[in-house]
């Protein structure tokens, strides 16, 4: 469904469309060229804060005396609701770590930092308390978690409930080698810069989830990627461990640690994984071949934040993501079903999950250049452009930081949007021949990522 309104930039001057911000008071920012002015930028996070664009205190998960435990649920209430009855109010791991990446990094010597700890630390906890047996089975190679649908629960869960730090008893694809990922990187950074000093407990976690993902082979195993969907070798799920590796090992080498793993698991694991990603990409999938997808838009964190590419990769990565941009956000990748057309209307349960055979019949559904459009990456995106802009001054790249900080500002709800105005959403989706966002909004990932955007435009001007 093409976009027939107003557009700031075009795609054949720019690398993606810029389309008129919902929001009539965001205009001013958005634009392709000149980018912002430090006096811009501050009024700009100015508004976005007062009109409470940015506040995910709103997803803090509470116990039943209304405490925080410390994690966030993935979409915070609207004026729909608070998301108590859907999956979207569980904690997941990926979300959570890069929220908590976010919250440090904006914020490394305030309450955000605070937020981030007490967010790793509820993780840590639920994993102590409750699935390192799972991963010791794995190890001693008494559990083989990578066979059909029932062995997947059999793996540590990637996501649970925030609220009691218990699992989720329900079938979920727990497949997902990212997540872990995720989480150690986070942990990591939080202990090399003394944010969270590395206890022994988190330390000998560290070793465990490694020697696991050792067990399982991460650098070649199928599993669900970053959308929890088709098992496949995913690009996106081996960055992450490769990423949390290296910080594991720059960590060891500054406190002179051993790393409590096999004597060998670190290495094997830094070669066997980049050796596997170095061959993938620029891709997402080449294996299984059925699946092979070229473009998704997942790889850019493997750009920023995670830094695990090298500018090469990430230019030729950027270049991909040319063919997922769409006119209001970012498609995850070319013939994704989930929230296509009508989607709040097919499923009776939107966050239902699905096994490999059901996805096969809701991809069937698909009209292709009806992909949903998601709100997460164009921040990512623009931090990314920022990374290499102040690497390299080139006037190009800042041009982008600032086309694809205008398209995040652009997505940012109206006033006619039924969840409530000034939200970051998950996504826009066609509905009764309408682009609309999704029940999901705000959310809290989207939340986090613009601030990193924000932060890396300040770098970029302060040159």
């Amino acid at each position: 469904m093409a976009y027939t309104g107003s557009q700031v930039a075009t795609a054949s001057e720019l690398p993606a469309t810029l389309k008129e911000p919902y929001q009539p008071a965001l205009a001013k920012f958005c634009r392709a060229d000149p980018p912002l002015t430090l006096e811009e930028l501050a009024e700009l996070k100015s508004l976005l804060i007062s009109k409470d664009a940015l506040n995910i205190a709103k997803a803090k998960v509470k116990d039943a005396s209304g405490k925080p435990t410390g994690t966030f649920s993935a979409s915070a209430a609207n004026a729909e609701g608070d998301h108590t009855e859907s999956s979207m109010f569980g904690s997941w791991f990926r979300d959570n770590a890069l929220i908590a990446y976010g919250l440090y990094v904006c914020d490394p010597d305030g309450p955000g930092a605070d937020d981030a700890v007490s967010c790793i630390a509820s993780i840590a906890d639920f994993l102590l308390s409750s699935q390192t047996f799972k991963m010791e089975r794995v190890i001693c190679g008494l559990d083989d978690v990578k066979g059909p649908e029932e062995t997947w629960m059999k793996r540590p869960h990637i996501r649970f409930l925030g609220a009691t730090g218990k699992e989720d008893p329900k079938w979920y694809n727990h497949k997902q080698n990212d997540a872990l990922g995720y989480f150690l990187f986070t942990r990591c950074t939080l202990a090399l810069s003394g944010k969270m000093p590395m206890s022994g407990d988190h330390l000998k976690l560290c070793g465990q989830l490694f020697d696991y993902l050792r067990a399982i082979e991460s650098w070649n195993d199928l599993d669900g990627g970053h959308w929890e969907e088709h098992s496949a070798q995913h690009a996106s799920s081996i960055g992450p461990p490769l990423a949390a590796v290296r910080l594991f090992r720059k960590l060891c080498d500054a406190k002179r640690w051993l790393a409590p793993c096999k004597v060998d698991t670190i290495d094997v694991l830094e070669r066997e994984l980049k050796t596997a990603l170095n061959k993938v990409l620029p891709n997402e999938i080449i294996t299984p071949a059925e699946l092979e997808r070229d473009s998704d838009a997942a790889l850019i964190f493997l750009c920023y934040p995670l830094d695990v590419v090298s500018d090469e990769q990430g230019l030729q990565i950027l270049d991909r993501l040319k063919k997922v941009y769409g006119h209001i956000g970012v498609c995850r990748y070319r013939k994704d079903s989930y929230w296509c057309r009508d989607y709040g209307s097919k499923y009776s349960d939107p966050t239902k999950h699905f096994t490999d055979a059901e996805l096969k019949e809701r991809d069937a559904q698909l009209v292709l250049g009806e992909e949903a459009q998601w709100c997460l990456f164009d921040p990512m995106v623009s931090a990314y452009y920022g990374k290499l802009y102040q690497k390299t001054k080139k006037p190009e790249y800042l041009k982008c930081q600032q086309l694809f900080l205008s398209r995040s500002l652009a997505a940012i709800t109206g006033d006619d949007c039924k969840y409530g105005p000034w939200l970051c959403c998950e996504a826009y989706y066609i509905e009764d021949d309408k682009w609309v966002s999704n029940p999901d909004t705000p959310l809290v990932w989207t939340q986090a990522d613009l601030p990193m955007a924000l932060h890396e435009m300040k770098n970029s001007l302060a040159i």
